[in-house]
């Protein structure tokens, strides 16, 4: 029975090039990223949405909403709904928050307060909220409306653990979604550099089944008459090495070392001239 040396070497000899060879299994690889992004748009942040929403539901976390994912909404402790465009647990700020206070046994609003943004200070054990207004709702109209440069209201003393999040919010949103998000969050002054990183990824991290193909391909002659093993062990290590390389550029990225671009295509871009440097190596 042939091998497959004897296969490869039998194309030589017939003036078929070994790049010519790994043309359809380059396309393939192209059409599978495309694939990839397109999954990722249209299918991943639903479903995410769904997961998260049952994974709360499970685990008895505040009743939230999931439709929106740039627009936050859970119940808190007392009778009273938060309402936050963003939320970052690490430096325990909500930004263009509300607190809508409810008259349970009257089903109808009772006071209204809105911020900029709250901090939670932890010395007070509450939130400080900062450039915003507070107003009572008294029938058909309002009434005590005053503003604020920087108010503490007691009886907010949800900690940022109560709108703490297991899934990020990237997760929940394709590009266009997360792209309108940034900018939004950019206007109001606030910090997006993660999220800028995750928005590059989206486009990065599907390519990636091209750039598996560009250096699998040379070493699937490399390593033809060494068994499949070998090839399956070689594709691991190369598979450890990109999500090594990938998760070391992004938390580099989140610092803001590096520009969101750069830290999220940086391993794509030495993957792939890796492997058109194996490619161009390959004798044919």
């Amino acid at each position: 029975m042939p091998s497959k040396n004897d296969d490869v070497t039998t194309f030589k000899a017939s003036g078929v090039s070994l790049h010519r060879l790994a043309v359809p299994v380059l396309l393939t690889s192209a059409m599978l990223s495309v694939a990839l992004f397109a999954f990722d748009h249209y299918y991943v942040p639903g479903a995410n949405r769904r997961q998260d929403a049952l994974r709360n539901e499970i685990k008895g976390r505040p009743v939230q909403t999931y439709l929106r994912p740039d627009r936050k909404w859970i119940y808190g402790r007392g009778p009273r709904i938060y309402y936050y465009k963003y939320f970052d647990p690490g430096q325990a700020v909500m930004v263009g928050v509300s607190v809508y206070e409810l008259d349970t046994a009257a089903f109808r609003l009772r006071r209204h307060i809105a911020a900029e943004r709250a901090r939670w200070v932890p010395s007070l054990r509450n939130w400080v909220f900062e450039n915003g207004w507070t107003r009572d709702v008294r029938g058909a109209g309002d009434a005590n409306f005053r503003r604020f440069d920087a108010e503490i209201f007691r009886e907010l003393d949800e900690p940022p653990s109560y709108f703490l999040k297991e899934v990020k919010l990237d997760k929940q949103m394709n590009f266009r979604e997360l792209d309108a998000y940034i900018r939004e969050l950019s206007q109001s002054g606030f910090d997006t550099v993660r999220l800028q990183v995750q928005l590059q990824k989206k486009f990065s991290v599907p390519l990636f089944a091209l750039i598996m193909a560009l250096i699998s391909t040379p070493f699937a002659f490399l390593t033809g008459s060494r068994g499949a093993m070998a090839g399956v062990g070689v594709s691991f290590g190369i598979a450890v090495g990109y999500w090594a390389l990938g998760q070391l550029f992004e938390q580099v990225g989140n610092i803001n070392l590096l520009p969101a671009a750069l830290a999220a295509w940086s391993p794509d871009a030495l993957f792939a001239l890796a492997g058109v440097y194996l490619l161009a190596r390959m004798r044919t």
